[in-house]
């Protein structure tokens, strides 16, 4: 789908509003996903790495040939839940402009019909270009998607180096440009490459996770077929029931080595005296009755009554 952009400072005294009908967005089949939403938005769509200018981007399918459920209904009403920050900012996105005021960094989609004489204003003053209270809030949500990215491409670029990632299969059974994640092969890396995933931060094995749990929206045709190398892991066992995807990953997240190694970011020379952080000594066993009364038995007994 061809978007037509135009430059917001040329509506600088237009209005807008919030888009309604959602039709667009399964037009656009993919929408980016934002690192701050990735693990809710799992939960509603499903989700879905595309390479883009050659790095890895996450995003949702919501493209009706690939879902279980239409994200969209016939009428244009969004139905799945959960809407992220790309739909709710729409029809705006940043240019690669770079401008002495905000609202020359902004495109807007023209011919979403979203901009015109009703709805927020764009600015509180048009002729110097300041952007309105709602305007300077949706920049605001575009610079943290466009921040967001540059982190999860970093971490997606370490699963895709790992070969984790799998392509998702067209209506037609070809390979699709979009990837999800295959549960067996990350359940298969050595301990090795999994510190390798983990070493800056668990960012990529945070995305694997969300990738695999949200493999369930996905139309069951539209999932790739098992690999040989996640064959290769149960061959010989006994055939085990049906699990979801992100079952696997935790079986797996629990068999992986991430025991902390010695840094700078504590020291635990420096604590001190680390005797209060023992266990406490194990409580000596109560004495047994019978014992009790031989051993009182040379006591001194008290005077019997007169």
């Amino acid at each position: 789908m061809t978007l037509t952009l135009t430059p917001l400072a040329a509506m600088a005294g237009a209005r807008f509003r919030p888009p309604e009908h959602f039709g667009f967005a399964a037009s656009l089949a993919w929408i980016p996903v934002n690192d701050t939403e990735f693990h809710l938005t799992s939960h509603h769509l499903p989700l879905a790495v595309r390479v883009l200018g050659g790095m890895p981007r996450l995003g949702a399918l919501v493209h009706p040939a690939f879902g279980r459920r239409p994200a969209v209904d016939a009428a244009g009403r969004w139905q799945a839940g959960y809407r992220p920050l790309a739909l709710r900012t729409h029809p705006f996105v940043l240019s690669n402009r770079r401008g002495a005021r905000p609202i020359d960094e902004i495109d807007v989609v023209s011919d979403a019909g979203l901009v015109g004489p009703w709805g927020m204003p764009v600015c509180a003053d048009p002729a110097a270009g300041t952007l309105s209270a709602e305007m300077a809030g949706v920049r605001s949500a575009l610079l943290a998607m466009r921040a967001g990215a540059v982190r999860l491409s970093a971490a997606l670029e370490l699963l895709r180096i790992t070969n984790v990632l799998v392509p998702l299969r067209d209506p037609a059974g070809a390979p699709a440009a979009d990837h999800t994640v295959d549960p067996g092969r990350l359940a298969a890396l050595d301990e090795g490459a999994a510190a390798a995933l983990a070493a800056r931060s668990f960012l990529p094995l945070d995305l694997a996770a969300a990738l695999a749990f949200s493999r369930r929206h996905f139309h069951p045709d539209r999932l790739p077929q098992p690999s040989a190398r996640s064959a290769a892991t149960g061959a010989g066992r006994e055939e085990p029931r049906p699990a979801e995807p992100a079952d696997i990953v935790l079986a797996g997240l629990e068999a992986m080595n991430f025991a902390l190694d010695g840094s700078d970011l504590f020291d635990i020379l420096a604590i001190g005296d680390l005797s209060e952080f023992a266990a406490p000594p194990p409580a000596e066993p109560a004495p047994e009755p019978g014992r009790a009364r031989k051993t009182g038995e040379g006591a001194a007994r008290a005077p019997a009554a007169a």
